[in-house]
């Protein structure tokens, strides 16, 4: 065996060492403007209901803040919009995708595809997640925003903190989710009376969403 080869473990950790040296600990970075100051409070014709989520829920989630708004347009329940903000990263603050909580509370997911949302002039990709748990059906759209970027991609969005933890010292995120429920209609069912399929709905929220997310965070290193 070649003699660096037993020194590989040994270079690894000392390089881990001095990165982390580098980079030091990110500091938590505060919002610039509470995020219920920015989130429409109107959509579709529905006015947000404020729908608090349970303060051990809070707590595991290791969020700084959040936001979690139902919007009543009709059909088998409300539109939900989530925002949750992590100041920072680090230790017991890190973000849970959707792609695990949601399976974890007994939904199946039966599709996933990366969609275009456009907004105020800009195209981004976010996450489209069916899921089913029995006759009912749900349609999630999903993404992570912060430090100037709309991200889709997991595996970016790790890479992204890590090269920013690096050069900035930032690691802040917020995860932003959609909910459009769908009882037991086809995905091309119109939600309530608002004449919109949900993914019309998903999209239309998105849109407003984004900018608005981006008006309260931080602003870019």
């Amino acid at each position: 065996m070649s003699s660096w080869f037993t020194f590989l473990p040994a270079g690894l950790m000392t390089l881990g060492a001095v990165v982390t040296y580098l980079a030091g600990t990110p500091q938590p970075t505060p919002l610039a403007r509470p995020l219920g100051q920015t989130i429409p409070a109107m959509f579709e014709g529905a006015v947000a209901k404020n729908a608090p989520i349970e303060a051990e829920e809070v707590r595991a989630s290791g969020v700084s803040d959040y936001l979690n708004w139902d919007y009543d347009l009709g059909g088998v329940q409300p539109v939900s919009l989530y925002i949750g903000y992590h100041a920072t990263q680090q230790g017991d603050k890190r973000m849970h995708s959707p792609t695990l909580c949601l399976p974890g509370s007994g939904w199946t997911p039966n599709d996933a595809r990366l969609v275009p949302v456009a907004a105020e002039g800009h195209t981004y990709t976010v996450n489209r997640y069916m899921l089913q748990k029995g006759p009912y059906q749900i349609l999630v759209y999903y993404w992570f925003q912060g430090r100037g970027r709309v991200t889709a991609g997991e595996g970016t969005l790790k890479l992204n903190a890590f090269k920013d933890a690096l050069v900035s010292h930032r690691d802040e995120e917020a995860l932003v989710r959609i909910v459009v429920p769908m009882g037991t209609a086809r995905g091309s069912a119109p939600i309530g009376t608002s004449g919109l399929v949900p993914d019309s709905v998903a999209s239309r929220l998105a849109a407003v969403t984004i900018p608005a997310v981006t008006r309260a965070l931080p602003l870019a290193p």
